[in-house]
């Protein structure tokens, strides 16, 4: 969904697809392997779109088609991400709590990609991209909060007039921080040859988060 997680979704929950539905998939994901391709050897102020449109064997019109930077072409949630968002939306407006709904879509997410190790190659080039490219890691970082206040706007129009906003958005915020946890720490094992599930990292970071919790007892005075 960001620069610290896949983009792509559970391909078992994208609907049957046509030729060109297909096709434009396709292109998209050509654009963005060769803006990786490109921004690794050249980086991102080395790179232009038309460099990128080239190696893809397209247009730079046809580029902005589908992104509307260099940058996004990395980054910018694709479908698959965009429906994830609206299946939380859709199971807090239908009466979910807000966490159960978050984290059990997170967790599908997260079992999709452990159970593709043909993804991870290409999570750790984009990882690798994101720590050493200042506007990669800004998008990023932009990208999740957009993700955060849209979350958090639509559990808070579904509480109604008992929303707390605060509330919401710290519940939100900290499901996303420790999916990226789980993520950083499972790249920093792959980078060293170690066999991790992101899964079994996020299960393990949110237990030591509630036990942490409940050392805390009373708020300081």
């Amino acid at each position: 969904m960001n620069g610290y997680s896949p983009t792509h979704g559970p391909a078992t929950e994208r609907p049957a697809e046509g030729l060109r539905e297909r096709r434009r998939r396709e292109t998209q994901l050509e654009l963005s392997d060769a803006a990786i391709e490109l921004f690794e050897k050249h980086g991102v102020t080395g790179t232009t779109v038309d460099d990128i449109a080239e190696l893809a064997g397209t247009s730079p019109r046809t580029f902005f088609r589908y992104f509307p930077t260099k940058e996004a072409a990395v980054l910018q949630p694709t479908e698959d991400s965009e429906s994830m968002l609206k299946a939380v939306s859709a199971a807090v407006v239908s009466g979910d709590p807000l966490l159960r709904a978050l984290e059990n879509t997170w967790l599908a997410q997260i079992a999709w990609f452990d159970s593709r190790p043909e993804e991870h190659d290409r999570a750790l080039r984009v990882r690798r991209l994101v720590g050493q490219e200042p506007t990669l890691l800004a998008l990023a970082l932009r990208t999740e909060a957009d993700q955060v206040d849209a979350l958090t706007a639509t559990a808070t129009d579904a509480a109604g007039s008992d929303a707390d906003v605060l509330t919401a958005r710290a519940a939100i915020g900290i499901v996303f921080l420790i999916v990226r946890l789980a993520f950083d720490e499972w790249a920093r094992r792959a980078e060293i040859g170690t066999s991790a599930s992101v899964r079994e990292i996020y299960l393990e970071i949110r237990r030591s988060t509630a036990a942490m919790s409940d050392q805390l007892g009373d708020s300081p005075a």
